[in-house]
């Protein structure tokens, strides 16, 4: 007797707790409150200004997620290798950062849709443009391409190169300095760094379309919360259709319009 009440408590709270992961989307509602965590300085996806005000790709697209609920955008901001915790903990209902979709990861939390496709890209000077099309035509004896010590750029090129030299440096500006000033003929790295620089040297580099390596960039959400992220989703598919996502895609990762933000 004692072990079929044991058994019928144990049956009602877990009914109770199923409810309550399958009620996140109106528990958010009624908080009035979207909470999403991330490490600030990940530009051009989230940066705070000196003053403290959010700006970023992935500010813009919570904001108006969080317009589409009806309730307030609060960022949270920590360490990088502290928002999964955080997130399993209740402490946000999604986890954002240019974060790259892997099977590691699948294993402890869902993913959205893509948000967008990223990777590696080889950038070179402007004066090259028709000399260099691909890895290929840069995989010669005497060609230099720099890296970033330890980005997975640097081992893509390990696995492929067998003629080039590849220069490892510290810095992304190290890296750019060094083909800038022609003592490498091309650098390797993430594609966003990648528009970055061009924008900031215009006229002086071109980025080769075809990209080294690619990578799914997504955010993160517990697993329990599938008709939260069912929501994000539907949301995300008519940002894109609205024309919003592209607009912001060009605003805030293919060019540099969205750094006087932070001036502001």
């Amino acid at each position: 007797m004692i072990k079929k009440i044991i058994f019928y408590i144990f049956m009602m709270l877990s009914f109770n707790l199923n409810a309550l992961e399958k009620n996140i989307l109106s528990e958010i509602k009624e908080n009035g409150e979207l909470r999403v965590c991330t490490t600030a300085g990940y530009a051009p996806f989230e940066v705070k200004t000196s003053k403290g005000k959010w700006v970023g790709f992935d500010i813009k697209m919570f904001e108006e997620f969080s317009k589409k609920l009806g309730v307030q955008l609060s960022m949270i901001d920590m360490r990088w290798e502290g928002v999964f915790p955080a997130l399993l903990s209740k402490k946000c209902e999604f986890i954002t950062g240019g974060m790259s979709i892997t099977e590691e990861r699948k294993k402890v939390i869902h993913f959205s849709d893509i948000i967008y496709k990223s990777g590696n890209s080889i950038v070179i000077l402007s004066k090259d443009e028709k000399k260099y099309k691909n890895l290929t035509d840069l995989d010669q004896k005497n060609v230099k391409i720099a890296v970033k010590t330890g980005n997975t750029g640097d081992f893509v090129l390990q696995k492929s190169l067998k003629n080039a030299k590849i220069l490892r440096f510290d810095t992304n500006a190290d890296m750019l300095t060094a083909v800038l000033k022609g003592r490498a003929d091309a650098f390797v790295q993430d594609t966003i760094y990648a528009f970055m620089a061009s924008n900031e040297n215009k006229g002086k580099l071109y980025i080769i379309p075809e990209k080294l390596n690619y990578e799914d960039l997504a955010v993160g959400i517990r697993k329990q919360d599938e008709d939260l992220l069912k929501e994000f989703n539907s949301f995300f598919a008519d940002w894109k259709k609205s024309g919003g996502y592209a607009k912001a895609v060009q605003y805030y990762i293919e060019s540099d319009k969205w750094m006087e933000e932070l001036k502001r």
